[in-house]
């Protein structure tokens, strides 16, 4: 009996590291690694984010986002303004020809109000995108904890199973990192979150 539950058990978590890292893709278009927070009932909004990448030879845009968990989706960024960072909605998310576009905290996301019912860690739900080119994909989105940080292309659950030095090696990874790291904006709320990470680890 023993036995049988510690079968089932690490079938499970290789189940939930599949799934984490799930990819689907429409055309030229794979969508990766979609992840949302938890949120404090269903009152507040939600936010979604993913690694969209874009293998073909013309440029694509995400012009809309919808989902069963909650009554509207809008395409939001955030913005500084008198360093103060403000958020706002958008038409549409460019996904440049043979690139790729991280919507990831403090970025472009998917902004989800009137959810149904509040997104607690561990729940999944489906999420439609829209392409002006490509058409339409569907991914399951993965709530982890509320306040949570996940690290460019990777969810919480695989980058628990994955080795900072392999992580590192990821040429895509390093690539996007460095163009981000370009950017003033991004590069003042990346420092802010590895201060506030190491405070945490305290």
């Amino acid at each position: 009996m023993n036995k049988l539950t510690a079968v089932l058990a690490i079938f499970l978590i290789t189940m939930t590291t599949a799934n984490a890292a799930e990819s689907v893709s429409v055309g030229d278009i794979t969508i990766s690694n979609a992840w949302s927070r938890a949120t404090i009932g269903a009152k507040r909004p939600g936010g979604a984010f993913m690694t969209i990448k874009n293998k073909g030879g013309a440029n694509d845009r995400l012009i809309a986002a919808e989902t069963t968990a909650a009554g509207k989706s809008e395409l939001h960024t955030h913005t500084m303004t008198d360093g103060v960072m403000k958020m706002r909605q958008v038409m549409a998310i460019d996904i440049p020809a043979g690139g790729m576009t991280m919507l990831e905290p403090g970025s472009f996301h998917v902004m989800m109000f009137n959810l149904k019912d509040g997104l607690n860690e561990g729940d999944m739900f489906p999420l439609t995108l829209s392409f002006e080119n490509a058409g339409q994909a569907t991914i399951t989105v993965h709530v982890g904890k509320a306040g949570g940080m996940m690290s460019h292309d990777h969810s919480a659950k695989h980058m628990e199973g994955m080795k900072h030095q392999e992580h590192m090696k990821d040429e895509d990874h390093m690539k996007m990192h460095k163009e981000h790291m370009k950017d003033p904006e991004h590069k003042k709320m990346h420092e802010k979150h590895m201060k506030q990470g190491e405070g945490q680890s305290q």
